[in-house]
């Protein structure tokens, strides 16, 4: 029986490293990084209509045309034979601008979530390529877990999943343009060892090896001197107990690892800021990121 309406939890993710290795000839940067998926998550609905429709919560600001959920929407529509109609509910709770990919973990849902409600087969399309024209981080999200890429980002190689970790998430109330992100970056300063040491990440976590203590972004140098609240946020995790913190992404996130899941929402209650947004969280592994998304 055809399902006539659909509900998509879709998760943000965090980078355990990030190394810009240069700019490219068509004006983006090569860039090597470890996402990860965690449990924050928008909500996405789905029902059956006979035109695209699509309403946004806590969304202020955005055009629809310039939404990533209406663009995923459309070039899914526009790919399969006979138009489709669906109304789309978007329920945001993970920040915008924050370098936890929220806009592109949307679009890849609304391509899953779509797929489902128009019953298309996974081998009858290939999302891939549309997920890598809707943004660098979105190919990522069509299977979430703990994954290398490299590229622009859109190029994904699963890696296996580390152990359940503990963390919380904290948006500090300022947004860090990417484009402005890029151009803040010393490309001098890079090199090839920051490719190395991407690929000993890797190492580690395929031999199950404690990682920890190698997370590093190379955004950090020039982010955090620029964004006083962000330094104040990855400061605090650490007065609360983290074991390590680090900037997601170009930010203006921040998130800590904690020893155990009551360590971590210890420390989510101990806001310190009324400007910051606050979320405990643990990392997903890739067949917890399916079962969760559909429920």
């Amino acid at each position: 029986m055809r399902e006539l309406q659909i509900r998509i939890q879709s998760f943000a993710k965090i980078n355990l490293s990030l190394a810009v290795l240069g700019r490219r000839p068509d004006g983006y940067h090569n860039i090597q990084t470890i996402f990860q998926s965690i449990s924050l998550y928008d909500e996405l609905e789905f029902r059956i209509s006979d035109r695209l429709e699509l309403r946004c919560e806590n969304l202020p600001g955005v055009p629809q045309k310039d939404n990533l959920i209406w663009k995923a929407a459309k070039m899914l529509a526009d790919a399969v034979p006979a138009r489709r109609g669906a109304s789309i509910l978007l329920k945001k709770k993970i920040p915008s601008g924050a370098g936890l990919g929220g806009g592109s973990s949307n679009a890849a849902a609304t391509l899953l979530g779509l797929c489902r409600l128009w019953r298309i087969r996974r081998s009858e399309i290939d999302l891939e390529p549309m997920a890598a024209e809707l943004g660098s981080d979105v190919p990522f999200f069509l299977s979430g877990g703990t994954a290398l890429g490299s590229g622009r980002g859109e190029k994904i190689h699963p890696l296996p999943d580390p152990q359940t970790l503990h963390l919380v998430v904290i948006f500090p109330g300022v947004q860090v343009s990417t484009v402005e992100a890029y151009q803040s970056l010393n490309l001098g300063l890079t090199s090839a060892t920051e490719d190395n040491k991407i690929y000993r990440f890797c190492g580690q976590l395929k031999e199950n090896k404690s990682f920890l203590a190698e997370i590093f972004n190379d955004f950090e140098a020039s982010i955090l001197p620029a964004y006083p609240p962000i330094l104040q946020a990855k400061d605090f995790l650490r007065q609360q107990g983290a074991a390590v913190a680090l900037l997601s992404g170009s930010g203006s996130a921040v998130f800590g690892f904690f020893n155990d899941e009551e360590s971590a929402l210890a420390a989510s209650r101990a806001k310190a800021r009324e400007t910051w947004r606050v979320f405990p969280a643990r990392t997903l592994s890739r067949t917890e990121y399916f079962q969760s998304m559909f429920g």
